[in-house]
């Protein structure tokens, strides 16, 4: 392997997001599909930040604690709601890199067949308790709306083969979990181990090893005739409104932008892949 060209990478993926990087965050989201000590690469660090960049990440981590703390506010009364097993932070406040103005991006795993049972009341009780960035609206112009728009059931946790590249694994591993019940963050990573192959040292850092067994869907399939009925429903209200995501019986990934191509591009002009 071409460590200096993994950092390179490494460092223009961080740069296409205008995020510097430190040395340790080098070592731990190099793009490589093998594991590299960090004894092995630290000759490969020799890039500090400028003043201007560590002013810049000292104020994207305010705003990050910010944006966290509102978010637990959120979870504080959401934690009560049966259901939920897993609420965590996705986008730029995940990746500790939230602009002032940055709405914030939330991710709901719910117990089996109840996805849209449960959906459409976290939905209101947000908008009745906070404000939900809603469609029409810039994600950069929402200052701390929430977003919620990545839902999966416990029976469904991976990935689909057609949403998975470089972007998609540093969305998976990168997310920070705000409420976690039977181990639902864990399982959800191991679900998605195909990003092993593009970011190897965050996710052996992340599972540390660890093999969980099976979620069991138990009495949940119990659920499954209503939840299908609210699934009809709330498919009907949104599709008119449809346009790229990704929406189905255990699932729904609301997200309208991808930056998976548009990133290829940018480390292929760099001569980085």
């Amino acid at each position: 392997m071409d460590l200096d060209r993994a950092v390179t990478a490494t460092i223009a993926y961080a740069t296409f997001f205008r995020f510097p990087l430190f040395p340790d965050e080098i070592y731990h989201w190099l793009i490589s599909p093998r594991r590299v000590s960090l004894a092995k690469l630290r000759p490969h660090l020799s890039r500090s930040l400028s003043p201007s960049e560590e002013r810049f990440r000292k104020l994207t981590t305010r705003y990050t604690v910010e944006k966290i703390s509102h978010a637990q506010k959120l979870v504080g009364i959401l934690k009560y709601f049966p259901g939920l097993r897993l609420i965590a932070l996705t986008g730029s406040v995940a990746a500790r890199n939230p602009q002032k103005n940055d709405d914030i991006d939330l991710m709901f795993i719910t117990s089996p067949h109840t996805l849209w049972l449960i959906r459409p009341f976290v939905i209101g009780l947000i908008s009745l308790f906070f404000r939900r960035r809603h469609p029409e609206e810039s994600h950069a112009h929402a200052p701390n709306a929430f977003c919620p728009n990545l839902w999966l059931d416990g029976t469904s946790l991976s990935i689909p083969d057609f949403q998975r590249s470089l972007y998609t694994a540093h969305e998976v591993l990168q997310i920070v979990p705000l409420l976690d019940r039977g181990d639902t963050y864990q399982h959800f990573i191991q679900a998605n181990r195909w990003t092993n192959q593009y970011l190897a040292n965050a996710y052996a850092a992340i599972t540390g090893g660890k093999t969980l067994n099976s979620v069991s869907t138990g009495l949940f399939v119990l659920f499954f005739p209503l939840n299908y009925l609210f699934y009809l429903l709330q498919l009907f209200y949104m599709s008119p409104k449809k346009t790229s995501e990704v929406v189905h019986l255990h699932g729904a990934f609301l997200h309208t932008t991808d930056f998976s191509s548009k990133l290829d591009t940018h480390l292929k002009s760099l001569n980085n892949i």
